[in-house]
């Protein structure tokens, strides 16, 4: 959430805009003369500022229908199975999409339609040779 400070008639405002064209939302406001003048009074409006923001944000969180899904495209989005669900959980802790770990396919390796096959190497183990004595 992209907070700005706006001054006008001699106060400043923080003021958060969700998008380009969204209206802004105002969070607290301070007399410029003191923000100006006394640091203390610029350390506690911004501490104000993070607590009315961070306020904000769980109250728009809260208050949406259904967040956007990192899964879009994929059939975990609406799969039914308990990996399904580990795999939305991941998802959500992740900072974006590219950070799931893929399959050759295309699908996330967590996803039930994923298939592991083991490999085996074409060199047999042969026993080592014992010490000499």
């Amino acid at each position: 959430m992209p907070i700005y400070f706006v001054q006008e008639a001699g106060r400043g405002c923080a003021v958060y805009r969700a998008s380009d064209e969204a209206e802004d939302r105002y969070l607290c406001g301070v007399d410029l003369t003191a923000y100006h003048n006394e640091p203390q009074v610029r350390e506690r409006f911004a501490a104000l500022v993070e607590a009315v923001a961070a306020h904000c944000r769980r109250v728009l969180v809260a208050g949406t229908d259904k967040p956007a899904s990192r899964l879009a495209g994929w059939p975990c989005e609406t799969c039914e199975s308990a990996a399904a669900d580990d795999l939305r959980h991941l998802a959500g802790q992740l900072a974006s999409a590219g950070e799931i770990p893929l399959s050759p396919g295309g699908l996330p390796l967590q996803c039930c339609r994923v298939q592991a096959v083991a490999g085996m190497s074409g060199r047999p183990i042969t026993s080592q040779p014992g010490p000499r004595f």
